[in-house]
């Protein structure tokens, strides 16, 4: 049973079962009940067949979804005359009523929301004089309204969530395709670098006397150096496509990404206070690709912090989401957490610091080691974020990975 079909048919028979078991409980006993009874049963028998035998096609229309509800609340205003109109069974109006939310039509909900009024003051009319009447109506439309702000946050959340999977998908694809045009580019360009490289370390070498020559020739040096690390980004970038998983230690990389970040870190005297803990991480992952995003993320520590400042470096275990339905599954992942003391991001910033190229430091780095790191994390299922209270208050980088059982 198609998915949809299983939601409208649960409500459907949900609604059948209140129904006849309020007709039942207040029935007119000198009335012919037993007739009505199967009356109603007939009627709610064939309302259930007809969901289970109509396409799906059929079942997304909104007159088939509007008849459905109206015809609900008609047998509910039938039962409603027929037991005397008890208070009790002003519920089935209710049930209608928060059952239109199903449409995910507001517009369409409050159509029926005011058809069930007035099937409610037609199937009572003799009790208008009754201020218990009014009072049922008032809190007939108060239901509607707490309908309507729940359909409409309901359509908003959905919809931020359908921007926010879009926005994920179209950086995905563009790293990935600018993965694959990377590799080939980095791998043309890598050649004819070279050359001019070694070209100007020859030059430089014989030009021991004219000091305006040397100096320019440093300066060729210092842009191909450069031009060198941007391509080795490229290539990173390109390399991340093709995984190779293995079982290791998430301690493992993070040891080995810290051994390579030392040399920074001490240049600027920063102190780092490093918790790992004394168990094992076990991950199944490409460590050497871990081990790059790991040392993205540290170098980006040392270069923000502050001379003789501070980064900690935390690991931790921890289990994502809520266990509030028996035998549900928490997803269980390993949480990497780089703390600096720096002049952290501004908050209009935050929301690009992952985009290919993006850098705050003008004519340093390539702004292609976030975006690696990030593809990186994404392709062994984990992720990682930036966050910073503000500039002059440093930044906090949490990487994530799932645990392996």
């Amino acid at each position: 049973m198609p998915k949809r079909r299983g939601i409208y048919f649960a409500f459907q028979g949900l609604m059948v079962a209140v129904l006849l078991l309020l007709f039942v409980y207040f029935h007119d006993e000198e009335a012919n009940w037993i007739g009505r009874f199967w009356f109603l049963l007939t009627v709610s028998a064939a309302s259930l067949i007809t969901l289970r035998l109509t396409s799906e096609r059929i079942l997304q229309k909104w007159w088939f979804q509007s008849g459905l509800f109206i015809s609900d609340a008609v047998l509910a205003a039938i039962t409603l005359h027929w037991s005397g109109s008890h208070p009790t069974l002003l519920s089935l109006y209710f049930l209608v009523i928060f059952g239109t939310a199903i449409t995910r039509q507001l517009r369409q909900s409050l159509a029926i929301a005011g058809l069930i009024s007035i099937l409610y003051v037609l199937s009572d009319v003799h009790s208008t004089a009754d201020p218990e009447f009014w009072i049922g109506l008032n809190f007939l439309w108060v239901s509607v309204g707490l309908m309507a702000l729940l359909s409409r946050d309901t359509q908003n959340a959905k919809r931020e969530q359908d921007v926010f999977y879009q926005e994920r998908l179209r950086r995905l694809e563009s790293l990935a395709t600018l993965g694959q045009v990377a590799g080939e580019v980095a791998h043309r360009i890598k050649g004819p670098l070279t050359t001019i490289r070694v070209n100007a370390e020859v030059l430089a070498l014989r030009q021991e006397e004219d000091h305006q020559a040397k100096k320019e020739l440093a300066e060729i040096q210092a842009a191909a150096e450069r031009c060198k690390g941007i391509l080795k980004d490229l290539l990173d970038l390109g390399r991340i496509e093709e995984i190779d998983l293995s079982d290791g230690d998430f301690r493992d990389p993070i040891k080995t990404a810290l051994r390579g970040a030392n040399p920074s870190f001490r240049s600027k005297k920063i102190t780092t206070k490093i918790d790992l803990p004394d168990a094992a991480m076990p991950i199944s992952a490409d460590r050497g690709l871990i081990h790059e995003a790991i040392a993205n993320l540290l170098e980006n520590a040392a270069q923000a912090a502050a001379e003789g400042g501070t980064v900690d470096i935390t690991a931790r275990t921890v289990f994502l989401g809520h266990s509030w339905w028996p035998g549900t599954q928490r997803l269980r992942v390993h949480r990497l957490t780089v703390v600096d003391d720096g002049k952290g991001i501004a908050r209009k910033d935050l929301e690009n610091v992952f985009k290919p190229f993006f850098t705050t430091k003008e004519g340093e780095g390539s702004g292609l080691g976030l975006s690696a790191a990030l593809r990186i994390l994404e392709k062994h299922g984990g992720t990682i974020s930036l966050d910073s209270p503000g500039l002059g208050d440093g930044t906090i980088a949490t990487l994530e990975i799932p645990a392996q059982d």
